[in-house]
């Protein structure tokens, strides 16, 4: 929680908070889209922003960013300047501190990222509790800028209405989060654009960290399949008219527990999907239910 500019957990507010800043500077500084995640000090994603324009791939870039600079208690700069190819052929006596960290490139099957815009998140005696990553600037040194502006604005005194650039999406899941506490549950709520790609990801403060990822599993699928993520069970059932793909195994996003659902326009063209995960799976079908209907 936060004490006045004290900071010794990484809440949900916090990083959206944080969010809001950053988005701040990635359009009205830099002037450009990107994707801006927040983790905790396990390296799960708490919250996450694909602002307009971004494209899909840099989610993933920031997630690895954030978990990267969480995991290692180091910015991504640093492990990057560790992992800098020409310390191959330097003399011992010039090599750079940390030159060891070659390896480092190889290993968490891909996960781990020493690109620049990764930065840890610390409390007042500078023990790690988070981390933030950008993805999709111009530039690593503005992925940079705006990661290091997420996390200052933590320790910012004045409280900010959490206003984003995503406002219409946000409200969305909002609504989901608010029939969750009326509900008595603390969930993760996915909301994706059409293609199943995240635009606002969240995990309520309480909420266990792998209903995070399967939230945005639920989402993916809803969209994929433009049906309730629980309808694909039907796929490689004898006689129905799918593609005969099995319900789960062959795709690592695929995912038939209830709780995702696809959102539709008035013309009715996909719009979006949105995911739920952290009550039962009846719950779950409730909430994002409640978010999707005005």
């Amino acid at each position: 929680m936060a004490n006045g500019n004290e900071i010794d957990v990484v809440t949900l507010y916090l990083a959206r908070k944080g969010l809001q800043a950053a988005e701040h500077v990635a359009a009205d500084l830099i002037g450009w889209s990107c994707s801006i995640v927040v983790v905790d000090k396990a390296g799960a994603v708490i919250a996450g922003h694909r602002m307009e324009g971004a494209p899909p791939a840099t989610f993933d870039i920031g997630v690895e960013k954030a978990w990267t600079a969480a995991t290692f208690t180091a910015p991504t700069l640093m492990l990057g300047r560790m992992t800098d190819p020409r310390t191959a052929v330097m003399p011992l006596d010039q090599l750079p501190l940390g030159h060891h960290g070659m390896g480092l490139q190889f290993k968490h099957k891909g996960r781990l990222t020493t690109i620049m815009g990764g930065v840890p998140i610390r409390d007042k005696d500078m023990v790690v509790i988070g981390g933030v990553g950008t993805s999709g600037t111009p530039s690593a040194l503005d992925d940079n800028t705006v990661s290091q502006r997420c996390w200052s604005a933590m320790y910012d005194a004045e409280d900010p209405p959490l206003q984003s650039r995503l406002d219409a999406y946000v409200k969305v899941v909002e609504r989901a989060m608010d029939k969750a506490e009326e509900l008595g549950l603390a969930v993760s709520v996915c909301l994706s654009d059409a293609e199943g790609w995240p635009r606002v990801l969240y995990r309520m403060d309480g909420a266990p960290y792998p209903t995070a990822e399967l939230a945005r599993d639920k989402a993916w699928t809803a969209a994929a399949f433009r049906v309730p993520s629980s309808d694909i069970t039907g796929y490689g059932v004898k006689g129905f008219p799918g593609l005969g793909i099995p319900a789960g195994g062959w795709n690592e996003r695929a995912c038939s527990i209830p709780g995702g659902l696809p959102i539709f326009d008035a013309e009715g063209e996909l719009a979006g999907s949105i995911g739920v995960a952290g009550g039962t799976t009846a719950q779950d079908v409730r909430i994002a239910k409640t978010a999707t209907t005005v």
